[in-house]
């Protein structure tokens, strides 16, 4: 026993309460100096960003672009996080630098050599206000310059290790590969494994300005949206009388889809989202797993089938709690506003059906007189409500629709579009708001580095007197952009003269008794769409 005891550092153990409080301290005043330190301003582009470089048990990159969301990136494993927030954004310089392409080269050029030159001079302050804390406090507990010189040299210590470990751990690649939160998550990003060092330092250069650009381009359309009147009340700007519908379409199974409609739900307050078919690809008992998605909108979800969607899918869609499902011309009141829908007459995968005779259009035609039925006896028997929307999947074969309902809302071309007709009809074809999803042609433009943007339109209805159930405004939103995310949102705002009345076509429809029944056909199709 008396061996051991010769073995124990009994001097150290009676310094060890001494050297825990120094620690104490150390680590006390440098974690007041760092969460004093001023944060470094400096202006990328139109955007004054403050840039912070503090201690971190969650280490790398973050970029806070609110509202639209954060981007971050697993830079280095060393207990440091450098932050980027947007303090103010110049409008008028976004809109000069969204529309300049000599700004947009001048920015590339400059941008990362601004953005390391703020981030350096962020972390010599951090450093400089950690070290401060620690003398202050060292002076302060222990009234001495030895302790409070010791203080200093531990946290002086600390940071030279943190900054050795944050250059050896640095991994360059690692900002080819952010992580998106809020609205910008709702973006594909594409990625190559096979680039070259030079490869990734140019996309490094340019993805960096494309960030600016992107968030530039959101605020500048943002902060000039136009409103009806002076109403600037609820979340879409319009005022609190309206109701907001989110129209989709083309899901093509993409989970980013559905994450999209979900965050455009919660943020613009979203009543009830149509979606006009092509949610799966196959129409396969398999996919009805995704569908799981619908319920978790929270809202009224309206669906007419596409022509990848099965009866089997549209049983599944109907089967989700807030699911309604037009087909035949059948109406529903949904959010106050009167729908009428009819499913795809086509089912491409798998050729489920008879073959259709004659051409494709004919066989829409066919469908829509169905439809036009449908909402002929709705609009007689119920004058004082009559139909406000009507869902179809493909715009095509449209004549018997187009007079007898003022709009009409279709998918499945994977390309925006909005057209007026004569008769007094808007036409509004949807966007892939699953980029395509997972389908030949978009996942072979997916290989090609040309993703598809994810789309989808906020519809802006009148909720009460005159204007009740008529398109007031609508915004456009995209998501999209290789190797970063980029939000763009376009509103247009409709007036009296953008609203004639109806005229319907000669086309006659019958009534839904007696028009032609249709069961899915298989005529020649793209199978990508």
């Amino acid at each position: 026993m008396r061996d051991r005891r010769r073995w124990l550092p009994r001097p150290l153990l009676r310094r060890i309460p001494a050297l825990l409080g120094l620690l104490a301290v150390t680590v006390l005043g440098a974690g007041a100096g760092f969460a004093l330190a001023p944060a470094t301003t400096t202006w990328v582009g139109p955007l004054q960003t403050d840039v912070r470089v503090l201690p971190s048990l969650h280490p790398g990159v973050r970029v806070e672009l609110p509202p639209v969301g954060e981007v971050s990136f697993d830079t280095h494993r060393a207990p440091v996080a450098v932050t980027a927030n947007i303090a103010s954004v110049d409008l008028d310089a976004a809109s000069r630098l969204v529309s300049s392409p000599q700004q947009l080269l001048a920015l590339e050029l400059t941008v990362t050599q601004t953005i390391r030159s703020a981030t350096i001079r962020a972390a010599l302050t951090s450093a400089g206000c950690g070290l401060a804390g620690a003398l202050v406090a060292g002076f302060v507990v222990y009234r001495g310059a030895r302790r409070a010189a010791q203080t200093t040299s531990l946290v002086l210590v600390a940071v030279l290790v943190t900054g050795g470990t944050t250059a050896l751990t640095l991994d360059p690649a690692a900002l080819q590969q952010p992580r998106f939160t809020g609205l910008l998550s709702r973006a594909p990003y594409v990625v190559s494994s096979t680039q070259s060092a030079m490869d990734r330092l140019e996309s490094y250069r340019s993805g960096l300005s494309d960030i600016v650009t992107s968030v530039s381009t959101l605020y500048a359309v943002s902060g000039d949206l136009p409103v009806l009147g002076d109403a600037q009340s609820g979340p879409s700007g319009l005022g609190e009388d309206v109701t907001t519908v989110l129209h989709i379409s083309d899901l093509h199974l993409n989970p980013l889809g559905l994450d999209l409609a979900r965050t455009l739900v919660r943020q613009f307050g979203v009543q009830a989202v149509v979606d006009t078919g092509d949610i799966t690809t196959w129409g396969t008992a398999v996919e009805a797993t995704y569908l799981d998605g619908i319920s978790e909108l929270g809202v009224p979800y309206v669906f007419v089938r596409g022509n990848h969607d099965s009866r089997q899918t549209e049983a599944a869609v109907a089967a989700e709690p807030n699911a309604v499902v037009l087909d035949q011309g059948r109406t529903a009141e949904v959010a106050g506003l009167r729908f009428a829908g009819q499913g795809d007459p086509v089912f491409t995968p798998d050729g489920e059906g008879q073959v259709a005779s004659g051409s494709a259009e004919d066989v829409q035609r066919a469908a829509n007189r169905v439809l036009a039925a449908g909402i002929a006896q709705w609009d007689a028997s119920d004058p004082d409500d009559p139909v406000d929307v009507a869902l179809v999947h493909q715009p095509t074969g449209l004549e018997p629709v187009l007079g007898r309902v003022p709009l009409v809302l279709a998918g499945h071309l994977h390309a925006r579009s909005v057209t007026l007709d004569p008769s007094g009809t808007r036409v509004m074809v949807e966007g892939s708001t699953g980029g395509a999803g997972i389908t030949a042609a978009g996942l072979a433009r997916l290989g090609d580095g040309r993703p598809v943007p994810l789309s989808a339109t906020l519809l802006y209805f009148g909720r009460s007197g005159p204007q009740a159930g008529q398109l007031l405004a609508y915004d456009e939103v995209t998501v999209g952009g290789l190797g970063l995310a980029s939000v763009n949102l376009q509103r247009t705002v409709l007036g009296a003269q953008d609203r004639p009345a109806l005229q319907p076509a000669a086309d006659p429809v019958g009534t839904p008794s007696t028009a032609p029944g249709l069961e899915p056909v298989t005529p020649t199709l793209d199978p990508a769409r």
